[in-house]
């Protein structure tokens, strides 16, 4: 009978954000097994079929390749994330408060302070009314 080690909960893609859609995976072999091969084995996997995105769906190849090296795909909890009209910033609401870090990307918002139309990729924001 295979013992199962339920590894802790790994964010699959780089950190860019602190918050980000977790995707938990299963050990499938004897024996306990450590954060650091869950994470070598998501490596691999990403090298091999990409880095599974904030909000995107994890492929079939994805959780094949990841099984293949011992780790069960179990599920993934999504994190809802805004856009703040007023900075344009990629937020989350925690405990009744907006916590809220650079979007990944390039986003287009209007900032109503300002009254302008506005572009942010990561920290930078530049608004005109061109």
């Amino acid at each position: 009978m295979k013992r199962i080690f339920i590894a802790t909960a790994f964010a699959l893609g780089a950190a860019v954000s602190a918050h980000a859609d977790t995707s938990t995976y299963y050990w499938q072999g004897k024996g306990g097994r450590a954060d650091e091969q869950l994470q070598a084995a998501a490596r691999l996997c990403d090298q091999r079929h990409g880095v599974v995105e904030n909000g995107a769906i994890t492929s079939a190849n994805y959780k094949r390749c990841m099984l293949k090296q011992g780790w069960k795909y179990g599920n993934t909890a999504r994190v809802r994330t805004y856009i703040s009209p007023d900075t344009g910033m990629s937020c989350h609401a925690e405990g009744g408060i907006a916590v809220c870090d650079p979007p990944q990307g390039t986003v287009k918002y209007f900032d109503p302070d300002q009254g302008l139309w506005c572009t942010r990729t990561g920290l930078v924001s530049v608004c005109s009314n061109f």
